[in-house]
């Protein structure tokens, strides 16, 4: 962007000033009467002054540049998408004062100024261009700049532009090529890096990892895992055996900025066996635990019942076996005792004598 103006008398030095409401006051170095600025956006507005030494006296100028037509008819909302590293994608929206018969375009303008063009495929709304597609983004370069103008045959239209960086606009792919190897104790997740607008080195990159078990609902439930393009695009991370069928997928941003692309296709490892087999022996256990529990209660309630329910019968008495039974007793017990004490006894004589008859 130019800045000139006459010299009609000897000037010896100055400088120019931009005072932009977003970047406040930008000065450059006057040289042969005029000052080069970077493109910038001007749709706000812009206050340019020259100041310049004539003779050793200072002499300065003021250009208010502002823009043109009804305040509220430029497009707003203006954004742009780089995606798959080959398209480009331009929204925006009509201004809230345009009128209704208001027709916006677009126009593209590289940094070095050797490539200008306009949008080839418009997107409409009720007729009204409200975006542009773009499929080949050759000619472009690192910065751009864009305008968006407007006509109607009822009032001006203000113009809209911006200065976009391409890399800071793009949203890169997911990454290629992911795999998942696993041993005893560990898994390592390899992908390589995604193809871009041009050809970064790994550091330029960062990845989310989400690492979840196949029986959830499709995402991980732990935090997700960033990983540095530094790593050389590789994750290692615990899971022993026996591990279960689990999933992952991968999305890549720039390392400067986490604006995340879109997530990979998922990624199966591990196997549904080992667990399967281990749920049955769980299960196994489990019921054979309560199965023999269940078991030994009803075993001892039978017994507490049966014998507070069910108290011993009395047993009817034989009276002719117990009672031989009983003087077998006794007269065993008797006769151990005399023989016992057979020692300890005194044996007496007795002789009968007859009785005499009596008188008469």
């Amino acid at each position: 962007m130019q800045l000139t103006w006459d010299c009609k008398e000897n000037a010896t030095s100055g400088h120019c000033v931009m005072t932009h409401k977003e970047k406040g006051q930008i000065k450059k170095q006057m040289k042969r009467c005029q000052c080069t600025f970077q493109d910038n956006s001007l749709h706000g507005g812009v206050t340019l002054t020259v100041e310049v030494y004539v003779n050793q006296r200072p002499i300065s100028e003021t250009l208010v540049y502002t823009n043109p037509g009804k305040e509220g008819t430029a497009a707003q909302n203006f954004s742009c998408l780089v995606y798959n590293a080959d398209f480009l994608n331009c929204t925006w929206a009509k201004g809230h004062a345009a009128p209704d018969d208001v027709q916006y375009f677009l126009y593209i303008r590289n940094s070095t100024r050797k490539s200008e063009r306009e949008c080839p495929h418009y997107l409409t709304d009720a007729g009204t261009n409200v975006g542009c597609h773009l499929q080949d983004l050759s000619g472009l370069t690192s910065y751009n700049y864009f305008l968006v103008n407007g006509t109607s045959r009822e009032t001006g239209i203000q113009f809209f532009d911006s200065i976009l960086l391409l890399k800071e606009i793009e949203r890169y792919s997911p990454p290629h090529n992911i795999t998942v190897n696993c041993n005893e104790s560990h898994c390592l997740v390899r992908w390589e890096k995604p193809r871009t607008r041009k050809n970064w080195s790994n550091r330029e990159f960062q990845y989310q990892l989400d690492i979840w078990r196949q029986s959830n609902s499709g995402h991980s439930e732990n935090q997700l895992i960033v990983v540095s393009g530094d790593s050389e695009n590789r994750y290692n991370f615990p899971s022993p055996e026996p591990r279960g069928t689990q999933m992952v997928k991968i999305r890549t941003a720039d390392a400067r900025r986490a604006h995340w692309g879109d997530w990979s296709q998922p990624v199966q490892f591990g196997s549904e066996e080992p667990e399967s087999s281990l749920v049955l022996v769980y299960v196994l256990v489990v019921l054979g635990t309560l199965a023999g529990g269940l078991a030994c209660g009803c075993l001892f309630k039978r017994f507490l019942g049966s014998h507070s329910l069910f108290p011993p019968i009395p047993r009817i008495r034989d009276k002719l076996k117990d009672d031989h039974q009983i003087d077998h007793q006794v007269l065993s017990e008797k006769f151990t005792c005399d023989a016992e004490m057979g020692d300890k006894e005194e044996i007496l004589t007795v002789t009968e004598v007859a009785e005499a008859p009596a008188s008469p």
